[in-house]
């Protein structure tokens, strides 16, 4: 009876021992996935800042969020659920709008301006918004998440003044392609919190994440040939190689990577590695001969990711 006991205490010791084992692989899988997510996503925004200075930039959106939708609606029909069109059309049409103002916001602005400041605007403003969106539905506001959306408010007016100062990495002259690559910054932070707001309220009605990537592309996909279909066969040979590549390395693998990050890691380090994207942005752009050094745009950065960290936790220890 008593080497029975004894066997049963062990079997479980090494039920445990596997779990424990299997969580730890499973932790250091969705971090590297993080990790290298945020590397790919850097790294293929200054590869693309680099390419797009001879194309228009709408040819990539156009091209890459097009396979992109392709892809997702492969998965999206092998779940074989149901789409509820009639309760949830206004959400989706809504989501495609701001992914509209977030992606092809961002990819303008990166032919302009530097890309670590175009990444860490996206970033920085972030909170600013949601705390704009928060008034405008009357929620109470508490006094760090203030302090964060002034402080924030302050790094990106260091970047905006960069870039009107001439410091930036990127030599510009104070001309309309300049304040319209800073207005596309502002519009693509902007897009991604309301993206944020819409795919919420989209899962919340049943769809899945397949579903909501699918169906979110479509504003981007006809807006990008609307403004390219007299170019696009003219570049289109030209360019397709490298489009092809930013589309599988710098938007597809990311967000696979991304998405295993999210399964097997805590809400905290997902977090996290957003906020490493413009810091990895602004170290991959010193390899870009057309990109110099800016004292400016590195205190901007860091600075961003300090308080993108410091209101990761705060938000930690309020839910």
């Amino acid at each position: 009876m008593k080497v029975s006991l004894i066997r049963i205490i062990e079997k479980g010791n090494n039920v445990r021992l596997e779990v424990n084992v299997t969580k730890n692989r499973t932790y250091k899988l969705g971090v590297t996935a993080l990790l290298l997510s945020a590397l790919l996503t850097a790294a293929s925004q200054v590869f693309y800042a680099s390419r797009v200075q001879n194309a228009h930039p709408f040819l990539f959106t156009g091209i890459s969020f097009f396979l992109t939708a392709c892809y997702f609606s492969f998965f999206a029909r092998s779940q074989k659920e149901t789409y509820r069109w009639k309760s949830s059309w206004q959400s989706l049409l809504k989501l495609n709008l701001s992914s509209v103002l977030a992606f092809m916001g961002f990819y303008f602005a990166l032919k302009f301006i530097e890309p670590a400041i175009v990444s860490s605007l996206e970033m920085g403003l972030g909170p600013l918004f949601v705390i704009f969106l928060a008034l405008m539905q009357r929620e109470v506001i508490a006094k760090a998440q203030w302090g964060i959306a002034f402080g924030t408010l302050s790094a990106c007016l260091l970047l905006v003044i960069s870039v009107f100062n001439g410091v930036s990495g990127v030599q510009t002259n104070l001309d309309s392609s300049a304040i319209l690559g800073l207005i596309a910054s502002v519009a693509c932070g902007l897009g991604a919190v309301l993206c944020t707001n819409y795919s919420n309220r989209l899962s919340g009605m049943g769809w899945t994440s397949s579903m909501i990537l699918t169906h979110r592309l479509y504003g981007i996909i006809i807006l990008s040939f609307i403004f390219t279909y007299n170019i696009l066969f003219d570049y289109i040979f030209e360019n397709i190689l490298w489009i092809l590549i930013v589309t599988v390395a710098g938007v597809l693998l990311p967000m696979y990577l991304l998405q295993k990050g999210i399964q097997y890691c805590e809400t905290f380090l997902v977090m996290m590695s957003l906020c490493f994207v413009p810091v990895f942005t602004f170290l991959f752009q010193l390899f870009d001969p057309r990109i110099s050094w800016s004292t400016t745009t590195l205190m901007g950065v860091v600075l961003l990711f300090i308080l993108g960290v410091f209101s990761i936790n705060i938000g930690e220890k309020q839910s």
